[in-house]
């Protein structure tokens, strides 16, 4: 009886301070992170073994790079903060390209390009505005030595007009599901909570109630485990149709993402992941359940989550891509992994939890990988808009699972672990947030109705939710 007391009272709390500017009115003024852009270039040539180039004024978020001379171990960084040209022979000279969306540019004022060569030797370094994608030459500086500063005017990078991130996405809020729980389940020892209500994924009222009640908390989808067909004798096609009924229902969508760790034959965690099995997979989920009422698609392409995605190579990444869309299928592709390549095969980027991260942390990557993420495709002309799909979590704590060599606890601290995230969330510009998870019950990551927690983490998911869609710069739309 306490607990549906707290929930009750938490419930008043968070919607009094909603409604009166802390959640939406508070949201809705912050700003957006990738603001005060400019796109330039700086073509880097040196003959010491390195050259790496950092910025202060203003923040990378973005580049893209190419060796454009040197020795054949020459190489440039393509991703983080700094712009690194490595490798080099010394005495030799080599030369990088680096294409760069800057942001926090301010309108007048001045960017300092700090130097740090590997060696005493000459480095030039020459600035060009790409602003409307001509390349007009504004600066250049000279160094011999093996630390140097130059500043630039931020109104010569804008002289060619401004840059600005693409027509926002429509803002979801997701859950991660995962359909392996039945009856039997709640009978473990290693379960440290259970739910008020016992239930089975694989029972369709079961299902339908869960349905409801995440749509009913401001939950646009469920993003469902997925194993393969022949797992667990064809466990997840048959909860993947229960849930997509369900789903039609109440409203709520539907989409997969894939327990990539097990994408081989024989779903052997301690066997490497087959690229093959990866595409079968992608196939599969495309051709069962894209075209469903209740699947969830963007502009028409179903949208797939890969977990750990970074686990397959970037060059088979490459090869399983063209080889799915030369079939017609052109599923949206999430993938887990942090400042990667594989951002230019994807189409977003997502984290399964970061709730791991101290608070300060987690703002500092947040920011950095919506920024990278969200003005990624103004490196090129024509280049398709990614999403940023940020990661909410209540708290973590695998303590009583007996395969779990090093256990990890982060405690949900009455709720404030979880507002933290949510505030994150919005501060940095998510396109969508991902509510890690609905019912993990194995990692205590779970919001859905618990013996410990009753109702509280619904409510907070139903006040953040409002909060996270009104920060939007555009109207709500419906889900196609």
């Amino acid at each position: 009886m306490r607990m549906r007391g707290q929930a009750t009272g938490l419930s008043r709390r968070l919607a009094a301070l909603a409604f009166a500017g802390f959640g939406l009115a508070a949201v809705v003024r912050n700003p957006d992170p990738a603001e005060n852009l400019a796109r330039v270039r700086l073509v880097v040539t040196t003959t010491a073994a390195s050259a790496a180039i950092t910025v202060d004024g203003a923040t990378i978020a973005s580049y893209v790079s190419a060796v454009l001379d040197g020795p054949p171990t020459a190489s440039a960084s393509l991703t983080g903060r700094t712009l690194l040209l490595s490798r080099n022979v010394v005495g030799r000279s080599a030369e990088a390209r680096f294409d760069v969306i800057l942001a926090d540019v301010a309108p007048e004022g001045s960017i300092g390009w700090n130097l740090t060569a590997g060696s005493s030797a000459d480095t030039r370094i020459e600035l060009y505005s790409l602003n409307d994608f001509t390349s007009t030459l504004v600066d250049r500086f000279t160094s011999t030595e093996t630390r140097a500063r130059f500043t630039s005017s931020s109104t010569l990078l804008n002289s060619r007009g401004r840059v600005q991130v693409s027509p926002p996405i429509p803002r979801l809020v997701l859950a991660h599901y995962h359909p392996w729980y039945t009856a039997e389940t709640w009978r473990d020892p290693q379960l440290a909570d259970r739910p008020v209500r016992p239930y089975s994924t694989d029972v369709q009222a079961d299902v339908n109630n869960q349905s409801v009640q995440a749509h009913d908390a401001g939950i646009d989808a469920f993003v469902v485990s997925w194993q393969g067909l022949e797992a667990g004798n064809g466990f997840n096609d048959r909860r993947m149709r229960l849930l997509l009924e369900a789903a039609r229902n109440s409203g709520l969508r539907v989409c997969a993402y894939t327990e990539t760790v097990v994408a081989n034959p024989g779903n052997d965690p301690n066997v490497p992941t087959d690229p093959r099995t990866m595409l079968e997979w992608l196939t599969d989920l495309v051709d069962r359940y894209g075209a469903h009422p209740a699947y969830l698609r963007i502009a028409g392409r179903p949208v797939i989550f890969v977990y750990l995605a970074s686990r397959i190579a970037q060059p088979d990444w490459i090869e399983l891509m063209a080889r799915l869309r030369s079939t017609g299928r052109d599923p949206l592709l999430i993938g887990d992994f942090v400042g990667s390549a594989l951002l230019e095969q994807f189409d977003g980027e997502y984290q399964y939890t970061n709730v791991l991260y101290g608070r300060d942390a987690l703002v500092a990557f947040n920011l950095a990988e919506s920024l990278r993420v969200r003005t990624y495709n103004l490196l090129r002309q024509g280049d398709r808009r990614r999403f940023w799909v940020a990661a909410v979590t209540p708290g973590y704590d695998d303590r009583r699972l007996l395969d779990r060599a090093t256990p990890r606890v982060v405690d949900r601290s009455d709720g404030s672990v979880y507002d933290a995230q949510w505030t994150t969330a919005i501060d940095t510009g998510a396109d969508w947030a991902v509510v890690t998870s609905w019912n993990e019950w194995w990692e205590n990551t779970q919001i859905e109705p618990s013996e410990r927690y009753g109702t509280t983490y619904l409510q907070r998911t139903r006040v953040w939710s409002q909060a996270f869609k009104a920060s939007s710069r555009i109207p709500p739309i419906p889900v196609p």
